[in-house]
């Protein structure tokens, strides 16, 4: 059963996949929202992060269960995301969906190629979004599980992990796309 945290979480992941904001999920949302990526990290098109964004995006896409709209397009609504979250499926999806588009977004982030972002790395993208850096350090701050001033892959895969699946209040992952 999905708890209070986790529908929360997963309203507000859906609502930055609903890129048009019409309250429904198609595949030209997830394409805009790859491509919002892709632009606020300045990857050129058709680049190779361009590719791996969009591949991720479009098999992130392809694993998302919902039903057919009135011109038989898949659509995922809100009620659908959510439930979604408890069928055994979900797990699944997240493991090799979402967690990978979050990792392709992760590598793009990553500006000097290190394997790892800092702060101002990830500000850069938060900053989009209307977040103060003072906001986007608090949240770096609980991903950085380690407490070396980076986040690497391997924390940013558990925190996106942790985003969808778990429904500990203390997990790091809670706050991957903001504050709730």
């Amino acid at each position: 059963m999905t708890t209070e945290l986790q529908r929360r979480k997963l309203e507000k992941v859906f609502a930055s996949y609903d890129a048009d904001g019409d309250g429904v999920i198609d595949g030209l949302d997830i394409t805009a929202m790859a491509q919002i990526w892709c632009d606020t990290y300045g990857v050129a098109p058709y680049s190779p992060g361009w590719r791996r964004i969009h591949g991720a995006a479009a098999r992130m896409w392809r694993g998302m269960r919902g039903s057919d709209g009135p011109d038989g397009e898949k659509r995922v609504t809100v009620a659908e995301w959510v439930a979604w979250a408890d069928k055994p499926e979900f797990p699944e999806f997240v493991t090799n969906a979402a967690v990978p588009f979050s990792l392709a977004v992760f590598d793009v982030a990553d500006a000097d190629r290190d394997g790892r972002i800092n702060h101002a790395e990830m500000f850069a993208a938060q900053s989009k979004s209307g977040m103060r850096s003072e906001d986007t350090q608090r949240i770096f701050d609980r991903l950085d599980t380690d407490r070396d001033g980076y986040l690497t892959s391997e924390e940013y895969g558990r925190a996106a992990h942790e985003f969808y699946l778990s429904a500990d209040p203390d997990a790091p992952g809670n706050v991957i796309a903001g504050e709730l």
